[in-house]
């Protein structure tokens, strides 16, 4: 049974898309080809990389507006601008940031120790234990969700570092093992110094001065992403041929798409999961590029292609939509279900079921400032998201 993830905008980098793979790829692993009953170690992955065909800006996004004079005085500042240069109160900070966050929700704590690895400073074989902890650690912070002072669980546990150590020592088993992974203390040791460090930077980032949430702020957190994103969109749209001579990124994706359908045997589901404007991709080749493409899950998530459709940029969507008593795009004759994943953090997320027939949205609260690349990394994500595919294709 195949699973097939198309990646989003700005991935032009191989070495660091192939870095980003390694743990995802396990958690992947872990998670969702189990969901569908393919083995977790030889189950077929395809991650086709298609940023290589991405746009790159060709002044080096010189007209990021950093150095423009100013129309007004140097001394002109915004009430915006005041407030952000506030120092926020004492107690506004945190030294156990992971704690106080499992004291109102260990989910919300597990994920955002996951979301803060830096998965290029791990070996694969601790990328193997931390993808392992993070499926029972999904299951944990379900049957523990809230603080309760009278849980044996919670008793000598006062800092972070207890915190972690509980969930790593005291959790329940990783399970089955899977190439490299053992019951080896020194390797979970490992693991545990990698949610310490993670544990670590968040504390440094949360009790350092805070970000400047004014306009310049919000356009610094989110001026790369957005440029790689309008440059991507703006290349495909351009260069995505047709379905007789598609373009490069449509033939990158369309190639792992029959590989996979090809992998699996007759009868077995194809599962494609579809991140940003990788799901407008994947729309596209199913409704217009190649239609006899059997998909039986699709997840799209921190995607567009309600947007798209919205504003007639897909092929495949009737140019008479909306008219009355036809308010919705069809559903797709070869896509069985559509799930599309909706976090409202997620500034480049938008919701498809108001748009599309046969589509069913579902929220997922990712809690990180820069939500759009957190999911991937988030156990309890992973965990939910195989539950549903599981159900899809039961």
């Amino acid at each position: 049974m195949p699973v097939v993830f198309v990646h989003g905008v700005g991935n032009h980098d191989e070495h660091e898309v192939r870095e980003a793979e390694r743990l995802r790829r396990r958690l992947f692993a872990r998670n969702l080809l189990p969901a569908i009953g393919a083995d977790p170690e030889h189950g077929v992955l395809l991650f086709p990389w298609w940023g290589q065909a991405g746009a790159v800006p060709r002044w080096g996004r010189v007209c990021y507006p950093d150095a423009a004079d100013s129309l007004g005085t140097a001394e002109d500042e915004s009430l915006l601008q005041e407030l952000a240069a506030a120092e926020p109160p004492p107690d506004g900070r945190t030294k156990n940031v992971i704690l106080d966050t499992a004291r109102t929700s260990v989910a919300d704590a597990v994920d955002l120790l996951y979301s803060a690895l830096d998965p290029e400073a791990c070996d694969d074989a601790e990328l193997d234990e931390l993808a392992a902890l993070a499926v029972p650690l999904a299951d944990y912070s379900e049957k523990y969700r809230r603080y309760d002072p009278n849980d044996p669980f919670w008793a000598g546990i006062g800092d972070d570092l207890d915190l972690i150590t509980a969930l790593v020592e005291t959790g329940p088993d990783t399970g089955p093992e899977m190439d490299t992974l053992g019951a080896d203390h020194s390797l979970r040791e490992k693991a545990r110094g990698r949610l310490l460090q993670a544990a670590a930077t968040l504390k440094t980032a949360l009790v350092a001065p805070p970000t400047r949430l004014t306009a310049g702020g919000l356009r610094r957190l989110t001026g790369t992403p957005v440029y790689d994103y309008l440059g991507d969109v703006f290349k495909y749209l351009t260069l995505r041929g047709t379905p007789d001579h598609p373009g490069e990124i449509v033939r990158i994706v369309l190639d792992d798409l029959r590989k996979a359908a090809d992998a699996g045997p007759a009868g077995e589901p194809l599962v494609v999961v579809a991140h940003s404007m990788g799901g407008n991709i994947v729309y596209d080749i199913a409704s217009h590029f190649h239609p006899e493409l059997e998909i039986d899950v699709l997840v799209t998530i921190g995607s567009q292609p309600g947007l798209f459709a919205e504003f007639s940029a897909f092929h495949g969507v009737p140019e008479d939509l909306p008219r009355p008593g036809h308010g919705l795009v069809p559903a797709l004759a070869n896509v069985r279900s559509w799930i599309n994943v909706v976090d409202r953090s997620d500034i480049l997320c938008y919701s498809a079921e108001p748009v599309f027939d046969g589509v069913k949205d579902l929220r997922y609260e990712s809690g990180a400032l820069w939500a759009h690349s957190a999911y991937f990394k988030q156990p309890n994500f992973h965990a939910r998201l195989a539950k549903h595919v599981r159900e899809a294709t039961a």
